[in-house]
Parts: structure tokens; C-alpha cells; sequence
């Protein structure tokens, strides 16, 4: 199996290539390098781990091929052939430069990591694994292949194809880079042409409007990335990976990310943040949190928030909440309340909006109180909407249960 166009046209960039023999005209390397070429990639080269100076240009690889076991100079080609064996010191240190090299790149660049070895492939994950760069016998972006197969006429692209095809991530993240690139070149090459200023006149405009002029020109710049960017038509069979299975903790957990993001930057206080804490209630303590549904731009600019509190909702062991329906994929939800799942680690959290509070920004974060995360559009815009419902509820007069239920 050759790698066919649709999937040889999502690899594009530099490809890293870490190998002591990489330039070595008559080492088995250059069959790999021969295979890159016919892709036309451009290959930077490496005879030893690089620094992690070096690490932070890798932003935007194709690929990265490393070979497990860099010779050192202790250790000569001619040695190792003849039978002779890494001292176990040595090898250790070979396997921790691995492995903080691996963990660095993958907090720079989520691109596929090709390790080619002489060695038994399962005791390099399960190195791999101990250190929680993967998982067991779960796909990821990094691929444990021999050196002899890879030197094979065609063999890396063969590893390429079937990998992409076992591994729905890294086809996903292809797929949006190819078409993000393309629409960020635009972006940029359109305003220059408007004025080579532009970023400082939409900076003079941000400023004169009172909000934070770093927020809202990086927000300028994500819509208009967001709008030029062309539906995209993923393919379900690649989508699929191996059979597309996962179990119910690893579904909640995709969920909530798409749900609630946790890592926020300090400086920047939005509609759909979370906060927590921990509070007395006659002797007992109990948790709760509070949900900001104020517009974006007054919550950087006011000092108040409008504030939701937010309780755990706890599932019986058939997945039933008390006093609350699940159908067709949605918690009915009630007129006085929203249902959020999942957030703060799975939790199913009720806001309700009768208990509805104007809270002062430095009465929520404190020593006791931490924001946690950010509910996410379209879950917070949704909640913003019911809430004006509720404000601007028509009310009515209560019907007495006897004229509906039977004693």
C-alpha cells in the first residue's frame, strides 16, 4: 500500500530527521531520507538530541524520525556491530534524553513522532508509557516502527498512510492545519494590503472603547481566521481510527473538553467563567460554584460580575438524577435553572438562576475561592439566553395539584 494523494497532501512542512549517521552518504538513513524526498519535504538534520533552544522553532514540522539509540562517541558504529553492548549507565542516559526530548516537543508541536530502533519495540513503550507520553494499546502521535522496515523502498510511506488511517488525531489536526495555514496567509496578506498599520489602528480603537486591547486584537484576528476557514469534509473512515470504540470515562472526558476549558491567562475575566469554592451552612461545609454571564466586555471593564451559583448533581448508579429528566440527548431543564455537563472533572452542576448574585471581582478570587475554567460557546450562550427568559417570564398562577393528579 502507497500513500494516496488525499492523505500525502496533509504532511507538509519540514520533516526533523535525528539520526548520529544522518550524514553519512553510505548509511542505511539515507533510504529513509530518499522515501522524504519523493514526498517533497524538506529535511532538517540532526546527529544528536537537539536543544531545547532548538525545540522551540519545531512549531510546524511534518514529522519527526528519531533514532532510538544515538551513538555516542564512548560508543563507536564499528563496536556496536561487532557485538559489543551499551554500558547500562549509558543506555539509561540515552533513554532519559529520549524521553525529555520527546516530552518537550510534544509540549511545543502535536505532530506524528516516528522512533525507528533495533531494539524490541515493546520495551520502548513501555518506557514510553511509564512516562505517560502514551497510553497502552491506545493510539497517539508516536509511532514505534524497526529500522529495517523503514528502510524498505516505500515503507515510510506505507507507515504513514496506515498510521493516519489508525490514528483519527492526527488526521484531524492535518486536515485543520492545511486549511488554517491557507486562510492565515490570507488574512495577514489582506490587511497589509488595507495598511501596513493596521494593527495599530485597530489597537487605537480598542483602547479608545475602554477593554483589553491584547484580548480584542487576538479576538479580531480568531474571528476573521474563523469566518474565511472553509467547512470542512472529513473522512468518517479515517474519523473511525481502529473502531472508533471508548469507553464511558474517556467519552465524559472528550466532552467536557469540548464543553469547559481549564486553562486560563490571568489578565483575561470572560462570560462563562467558573469559580469555586468552599463554604460553611450551619456548621457544615459544602461546595458550590459560581458561573459570570455578564457581557465579555464588562466584565473586563466593571469591577461587578453577574453571578450564578452552581450545585453538584449527584447520578444514581443507573446514570438517573433525582427530580431531573434525560431525553434525546438533553437534561429537560426546568424555567428557573440551567444543567451543565460535564465540567470540574465530569461533575453534572445545576445554575440556578432564582439565586441569581451581583458579585464583587475581588470577592471571587480569593484564598477560598479559585476560577477553575470557562464554560464554552454554544453552552454559555445558551444559559445567557434562558436566563433573559426567567428575567422576562410572564408569571402565572399556580395550578393546584388535585385539578391534575389522582388520590
Amino acid at each position: 500500500m502507497t500513500i494516496d494523494a488525499s492523505i500525502s497532501g496533509l504532511f507538509k512542512g519540514v520533516a526533523a530527521v535525528i539520526d548520529d549517521e544522518v550524514n553519512d552518504p553510505a548509511a542505511n538513513i539515507q533510504k529513509v531520507l530518499g522515501q522524504i524526498a519523493t514526498l517533497h519535504i524538506p529535511v532538517v538534520k540532526y546527529v544528536d538530541i537537539p536543544s531545547d533552544e532548538e525545540v522551540l522553532n519545531f512549531k510546524s514540522l511534518a514529522f519527526v524520525l528519531l533514532d532510538w539509540r544515538l551513538i555516542k562517541p564512548e560508543v563507536s558504529s564499528k563496536d556496536l556491530g561487532n557485538g559489543v553492548t551499551i554500558p547500562a549507565g549509558l543506555e539509561d542516559e540515552h533513554t532519559a534524553r529520549n524521553i525529555k526530548f520527546i516530552k518537550r516537543l510534544c509540549e511545543v508541536c502535536y505532530c506524528p513522532i516516528f522512533i525507528f530502533t533495533n531494539e524490541d519495540k515493546s520495551v520502548i513503550a513501555g518506557k514510553l508509557i511509564s512516562e505517560s507520553i502514551c497510553k497502552s494499546e491506545r493510539p497517539s502521535n508516536i509511532l514505534i516502527e524497526s529500522k529495517s522496515s523503514l528502510q524498505e523502498n516505500g515503507s515510510l510511506q506505507t507507515a504513514l498512510a496506515t498510521w493516519i488511517k489508525t490514528n483519527p488525531s492526527v488526521y484531524v489536526l492535518k486536515e485543520w492545519e492545511r486549511e488554517y495555514q491557507e486562510c492565515k496567509n490570507r488574512l495577514f496578506f489582506d490587511f497589509q494590503q488595507m495598511s501596513p498599520v493596521w494593527p495599530y489602528i485597530m489597537w487605537k480603537c480598542f483602547g479608545e472603547d475602554g477593554g483589553n486591547k491584547s484580548l480584542e486584537l487576538g479576538e479580531l484576528i480568531s474571528r476573521n481566521l474563523h469566518t474565511r476557514m472553509k467547512p470542512f469534509e472529513f473522512n468518517e473512515e479515517l474519523l473511525k481510527g481502529n473502531d472508533g470504540a471508548m469507553d464511558r470515562a474517556e467519552l465524559r472526558k472528550v466532552l467536557e473538553g469540548a464543553t469547559f476549558l481549564k486553562e486560563l491567562h490571568a489578565d483575561d475575566m470572560s462570560t462563562g467563567d467558573v469559580f469555586s469554592e468552599e463554604y460553611q451552612d450551619a456548621g457544615t461545609t459544602k461546595h458550590r460554584y459560581w458561573l459570570n454571564i455578564r457581557a465579555q466586555c464588562d466584565s473586563l471593564r466593571q469591577e461587578c460580575l453577574y453571578c450564578l451559583p452552581g450545585y453538584k448533581l449527584i447520578q444514581k448508579e443507573n446514570g438517573k438524577i433525582d427530580n431531573v429528566s434525560f431525553s434525546q440527548g438533553e437534561y429537560l431543564e426546568k424555567g428557573y435553572h440551567a444543567i451543565v455537563p460535564f465540567i470540574d472533572n465530569g461533575e453534572i452542576v445545576e445554575f440556578r438562576f432564582n439565586e441569581f448574585e451581583v458579585r464583587q471581582k475581588s470577592s471571587l478570587i480569593t484564598d477560598k475561592i479559585k476560577r477553575i475554567g470557562r464554560i464554552l460557546p454554544p453552552h454559555i450562550t445558551k444559559i445567557q439566553q434562558r436566563f433573559a427568559l426567567y428575567l422576562h417570564r410572564q408569571g402565572l398562577p399556580r395550578i393546584p395539584d388535585e385539578a391534575i393528579l389522582k388520590r
